[in-house]
């Protein structure tokens, strides 16, 4: 229970940071609707940068716990399902009655959702190779981020990668994914136009259906890996009569 309260609370997050982050100074009497409906974009990438974050920590969590792999599964499965309703239901009411609104949910959650899923197989599957929580918690974490910011801070070689392969990174970047789904030009934001040459070179972004495609394969072959990767449990000393 506290796992999916936790996944029912945290898109809240986002959308309370991108909403501070308007207003400033001015405090929360400056808040409008159209302020609101404003930074949906902000939220939507502050999602995508929680999600690299909490979903490899669930898995590894859950994957702590011992049990079998299909509940490990079915529990991140029902995790990865709350979370993404609410922030489904939260970014179609920022938006409102908009022209378009409810393609844009369902496509960039169907996204979302994908993403979350293989980031929490990826941390369970750290987490049943690894005894130390912690250090699977730490390894689960920096490959999430890694994938995710990679591509966008590794500066001048990426814009010397061949098609195929930049077409390969982009897909395999959590964050970009998600802000690409959602309308969002990341790269081209003001801080990456400046330190990325990702914003001086054509680029084109995989479809959210191959994206969707992509994850859920992953997030499947995170969890039948942990199938067949099965450690054999160590007895407590009271079982052994100790």
């Amino acid at each position: 229970m506290p796992l999916y309260l936790a996944a029912a609370l945290l898109p809240l997050l986002p959308g309370v940071a991108s909403i501070a982050e308007a207003v400033g100074d001015a405090g929360w009497s400056a808040v409008t609707a159209s302020l609101v409906r404003a930074v949906t974009p902000d939220a939507v990438l502050y999602t995508a940068a929680c999600v690299v974050v909490a979903a490899p920590l669930a898995g590894v969590w859950v994957a702590s716990r011992r049990h079998r792999p299909l509940d490990t599964a079915w529990r991140l499965a029902t995790v990865t399902a709350i979370f993404c309703a609410v922030s489904a239901a939260l970014t179609a009411a920022r938006l409102g009655g908009e022209a378009g609104t409810l393609l844009l949910v369902v496509t960039s959650h169907a996204v979302l959702g994908s993403v979350t899923l293989a980031l929490a197989a990826l941390g369970a599957f750290v987490g049943t190779l690894l005894r130390d929580p912690l250090d699977a918690a730490a390894l689960a974490v920096g490959m999430a981020l890694m994938a995710g910011f990679g591509v966008l801070v590794a500066g001048a070689p990426v814009g010397l990668l061949s098609a195929p392969a930049l077409e390969a990174a982009l897909l395999a970047s959590p964050v970009l994914t998600v802000a690409t789904a959602a309308h969002v030009d990341l790269v081209r934001s003001d801080i990456w136009y400046q330190i990325s040459p990702l914003a001086h070179v054509r680029l084109d972004y995989p479809a959210w259906t191959t994206v969707c495609g992509a994850y859920l394969l992953a997030g499947f072959a995170g969890f039948g890996a942990i199938g067949w990767y099965r450690p054999g449990r160590v007895p407590e000393p009271e079982e052994l009569g100790l």
